[in-house]
């Protein structure tokens, strides 16, 4: 008796809590709800080579509508093949788009997310093994993760746009 009165009230928490979450994702609650937002993020992963400079891999963008006609997540994943100098710790990449998730609007994807694009990224490698991962033309800062010799994984923050 104790133990179903035990689960029937964490299960009436636990569905009370799940009706105030009303937040979409990375924006905050009133914008998702009164207008049409989309939060987004990228994941990357680079391995590279300090002797030769050859760099290689791949960065996926995320991106969450709450518009149903925006086709609700999107998701878009890039190969990146270049160069690394050592020297200035800075990846000059091509990405080139070689897959997409089936729900991105045909729109999103024509505007968002090219077939190509070109990136230069400086990194800066910290001995605790975190990185710091920076546009090498403005220096503004974009992502932060971790790398290990020959590697290197990052993530962007979440970030809300309203339309």
């Amino acid at each position: 008796m104790i133990a179903k009165k035990c689960i029937f009230t964490a299960l009436y928490l636990a569905l009370y809590w799940a009706q105030g979450a009303s937040g979409f994702r990375g924006c905050a609650s009133a914008d998702s709800d009164a207008w049409s937002a989309s939060s987004h993020y990228t994941v990357g992963e680079i391995a590279f080579d300090v002797v030769t400079g050859v760099a290689s891999g791949t960065e996926t963008r995320y991106n969450y509508s709450n518009d149903p006609d925006a086709g609700g997540e999107c998701h878009v994943t890039y190969e990146l093949t270049g160069t690394y100098n050592a020297g200035v710790e800075v990846f000059t990449l091509d990405a080139t788009r070689t897959n997409y998730s089936e729900s991105c609007a045909p729109g999103l994807l024509g505007v968002e997310y090219p077939p190509s694009r070109l990136y230069a990224l400086q990194m800066a490698f910290a001995e605790d093994g975190s990185a710091m991962v920076s546009s090498a033309a403005s220096g503004e800062l974009l992502a932060s993760g971790s790398w290990a010799a020959g590697r290197a994984v990052y993530k962007t923050p979440e970030e809300c746009t309203v339309f």
